[in-house]
């Protein structure tokens, strides 16, 4: 099929998430591509940029990455393809707390530790805990080879399935069902899942395996990037011009266009502010999307696929995903001064998930259900000054109304809903960290409206498809969509948050590239 020669390339990747930019790399430096890259928002990164306020510097989605220590698979695949200029600072240990009425679990790395620490804690249930331990790590092991035999070609895959089907029973129960198959005590229950914001889930509705791989992932500890995850994009982008490849900022996707029964390229608009400057169009027989399944199939794709699959994907979008609120501190002083030596702080007002999760919206009345506190300044060795970040959970509904108006002019009764949330959320951390208020210097508050303004999910979503079990067993999960030329990356190709979005990236690169980029391929993934 021949393209106009002006403005072709040889692949576009829609959006600069570090899956839309791993794929984008892999592609010019294994495939020798000229990749086109093109992102919406003013910044390149997605969730991996940062941004400033008074010399106050945020990550709006890294808080912190696992599987970062030296000689660790991912450390190896984000050095690949950020030429190892990314430093990575090992967070304080323990890194993480776990606070409860009456109950503060503190997780130390190594693995071995943070076990040991629980059977301290509940020596009755000694036995299940070392069971546990040994579970998290099979079903760890089951997604890697269900996201391989996915990116399969059909044939391959259909002849593999028997393989994947060996765990999915255990894969695909909720993490609920697991922990009342296997533990007794409710407080040890809260424990084991007290991350399960990571994955945006409470424990009855998310998938088994995403539990696993969130706990597995974090066995060697925590990591942050120094200089903050800016670096990652800034790392990556110098590989994709190298062969003649462009990053574009602020050109919006609107439209994936199709030759002859396949796509071909894309319709952009470009957005100064609030301005269309007017529509551009792109050339390339491989189309990449970055932006989700749910915007690519409802979208992007919208009239090349059936309506009953659309009905679907949107159906799974919306099934109990979530958006939150993030305030952003700007601090007079260092924490550390409060006894903080830059864990996370996870504080539930019960042991009850799934009863924080049906009262995340009572923070728009002033009483959160519980929240993430964490402290970037003091993950990060060059920081120049003190700043931590309170995330809590809520609804996109309550904003909608709100997501018509412009970024930085809305109205008043908004900005004062902000005000209300902000002191709500102020208030929260003294209670359980004394003397919080008093440094705070700084405060601005990011709703589920921002979030659908500069990342483009629709009402507001964090994690994309909700890693339900049903998640999983949805065809349309991977890299291959049904329409000839187009596939996917990022979290929605593989698992939610930078890993899972990372893996997404290398997945997408594999099928892309085919047999005659693989021996390529693998030697980036393999250690010398």
């Amino acid at each position: 099929m021949k393209l106009p020669v002006e403005k072709s390339y040889d692949a576009i990747v829609i959006g600069s998430g570090i899956g839309g930019l791993a794929v984008a790399s892999l592609l010019s430096r294994i495939g020798k591509k000229r990749v086109l890259v093109l992102e919406r928002h003013f910044k390149a990164g997605g969730f991996t940029h940062i941004f400033k306020r008074h010399d106050y510097l945020w990550d709006v989605g890294i808080h912190y990455i696992g599987g970062m220590q030296e000689g660790g698979m991912l450390r190896h695949l984000t050095d690949f393809i950020t030429d190892g200029k990314v430093q990575w600072q090992p967070m304080a240990n323990p890194f993480e707390r776990f606070v409860y009425p009456g109950l503060t679990f503190d997780v130390y790395h190594p693995e071995e530790r943070f076990r040991s620490d629980l059977i301290a804690r509940f020596p009755d249930e000694k036995a299940a805990i070392e069971q546990y331990f040994d579970d998290v790590k099979k079903m760890a092991g089951w997604f890697g080879m269900h996201v391989t035999m996915k990116n399969m070609p059909p044939l391959l895959e259909k002849i593999a399935s028997p393989l994947r089907s060996a765990g999915i029973k255990s894969a695909l129960m909720t993490t609920g069902e697991y922990m009342d198959t296997h533990f007794r005590d409710p407080a040890l229950k809260a424990v084991l899942t007290s991350q399960w914001g990571d994955y945006g889930l409470p424990p009855s509705r998310s998938a088994f395996v995403i539990h696993a791989l969130i706990v597995t992932h974090y066995f060697d500890g925590g990591f942050y990037p120094v200089g903050g995850s800016g670096t990652i994009a800034a790392s990556i982008i110098p590989s994709i011009k190298e062969q003649g490849g462009e990053v574009l900022l602020c050109h919006e996707v609107r439209d994936i266009l199709m030759k002859d029964g396949r796509a071909c390229g894309v319709r952009a608009m470009e957005i100064q502010g609030n301005e269309e400057k007017g529509e551009h169009e792109f050339f390339a027989p491989v189309i990449i999307s970055d932006a989700g399944a749910h915007t690519t199939y409802t979208r992007l794709l919208r009239d090349h696929i059936p309506e009953t699959m659309r009905a679907e994907v949107d159906v799974a979008y919306r099934d109990t995903g979530l958006s939150n609120l993030t305030l952003y501190v700007g601090l007079n002083d260092s924490p550390e001064k409060l006894g903080v030596k830059g864990e996370n702080y996870w504080i539930y007002t019960g042991f009850d998930h799934e009863d924080s999760f049906a009262r995340r919206n009572e923070i728009l009345e002033g009483r959160p259900a519980g929240a993430y506190i964490s402290f970037p300044s003091l993950k990060d060795a060059k920081a120049h000054k003190p700043t931590a970040e309170i995330i809590c959970f809520v609804d996109y509904e309550p904003f909608k109304k709100w997501a018509t108006q412009p970024w930085k002019n809305r109205d008043e009764e908004y900005q004062k809903l902000k005000s209300q949330l902000t002191d709500s959320m102020l208030d929260f951390a003294e209670r359980h960290i004394p003397g919080f208020r008093s440094l705070v210097a700084y405060t601005e508050l990011s709703t589920p409206v921002t979030n659908e303004h500069f990342a483009n999910h629709a009402a507001g979503q964090i994690y994309g498809i909700p890693c339900t079990p049903d998640r999983f067993r949805r065809d349309w999960m991977g890299v291959r969509t049904p329409v000839d030329g187009v596939y996917l990356t990022g979290a929605d190709a593989s698992s939610p948050g930078f890993a899972g979005a990372l893996m997404g990236g290398y997945g997408a690169a594999a099928v892309v590239l085919g047999l005659r980029g693989l021996p390529g391929l693998l030697r980036s993934v393999v250690k010398s």
